[in-house]
Formats: structure tokens, C-alpha cells, sequence
């Protein structure tokens, strides 16, 4: 019987994590990983078959903490603008980790194809502000394209924006979406 690994594939997804979080996709190497666990190579290739499987559970990993920024209450906002203010957050406070899910830095390319989050985005919507339907995906697909434009900015480094900036340029866009919507309901 083979000895029993003394690291853990939990603990090598979640060293991998946080060297991602750090230093971004770029850094993540068998090598580095495992100077990180202070151990050789070999565990990592004991728990997973390569290189891209573990990157496929870094991803997922780092999903569940974007999920996690996603439903952060926010004071003074409601339910719906905390969700673009969090998702522009997670651009500001976790860079690297940003651009792996969502410009492609760990080779997941579709995130919006994905829908990411989509379910809890909707249910926001609906609970928040009583939208539903296709009105509602309507919402989420040009809310999210714009959210993410600011926020691919700022994880670039090319542009900053005040809290309040932000809060203003989310709410014109999400009122203008939501009366131009009202007003081609009545007219169908």
C-alpha cells in the first residue's frame, strides 16, 4: 500500500487559490505551488492528473468566492445596485483573481455564455424590484455587460471611479433599461 500523502488535495487547492489571488494565473506552476506547501511536486501530481485539472478546481474555488462578493449586503443600496456595486468591488479588492474569471486569465473565456450567477441575479431582480421574464434576462445580460465593462477598467488599471461615480453611472443605466422596457410593454 502506497504511503498516505501528508498534503492534503485541499490543501493544495487552497494554497493554489491564494498564490492566484496574489500573483494571478501566471504564477500558478507545479513548482510554485509547491515551494508554497514546502514539499516536491509529487503530491501535487498524486491529486491531480496535471496541470489543468487543478486549474479547473481553482476556478470553480474562485466562483465560490466571487459568489460569496456577489451577495455582500451593501448600506444605503438596494438589493439590485449591491449586486453591481460587488461585482465592480471584486474588480477593485481581488485583481488578479478577476482577471482569471472573467478576462480569460485561466482560460475560461465565456464567462457570460456561462451566466454566471444568473439564477441569483434574476432572483434579486425579481424580489427587489418585481422584474421578471424576459424583461428581466433583458436586465441582467445589458446590466452585466455594462458592470463589467467599468470593472474590466479598472481590474486593467486603466480607470478609477469614486463610490459615488459608480453608484450614479449603475443607477442611469438600470433606470433608463427599466423605463425604455415599461414603456415597449405598453406599446405591444
Amino acid at each position: 500500500m502506497p504511503p498516505k500523502p501528508k498534503v492534503t488535495k485541499e490543501q493544495i487547492l487552497q494554497q493554489a487559490l491564494a498564490l492566484v489571488r496574489e500573483r494571478g494565473a501566471g504564477a500558478l506552476t507545479a513548482k510554485s505551488l509547491a515551494a508554497r506547501l514546502s514539499c516536491s511536486t509529487q503530491p501535487v501530481f498524486w491529486h491531480y492528473a496535471g496541470m489543468d485539472e487543478l486549474k479547473a478546481d481553482v476556478y470553480r474555488a474562485a466562483l465560490g468566492v466571487f459568489g460569496q462578493y456577489l451577495r455582500r449586503p451593501q448600506q444605503g443600496v438596494s438589493a439590485y445596485m449591491a449586486v453591481g456595486l460587488n461585482y465592480i468591488h471584486f474588480a477593485m479588492e481581488e485583481r488578479p483573481l478577476f482577471r482569471c474569471l472573467f478576462m480569460g486569465d485561466l482560460g475560461h473565456a465565456d464567462v457570460f455564455g456561462a451566466k454566471v450567477e444568473m439564477e441569483y441575479i434574476l432572483g434579486v431582480l425579481e424580489q427587489s424590484d418585481s422584474i421578471t421574464g424576459e424583461n428581466a434576462r433583458i436586465i441582467y445580460r445589458e446590466m452585466w455587460l455594462f458592470s463589467h465593462g467599468i470593472a474590466a477598467m479598472i481590474a486593467s488599471g486603466s480607470a478609477e471611479f469614486s463610490e459615488q461615480e459608480l453608484q450614479t453611472m449603475l443607477g442611469h443605466v438600470y433606470r433608463g433599461l427599466s423605463r425604455y422596457l415599461q414603456s415597449e410593454n405598453k406599446n405591444s
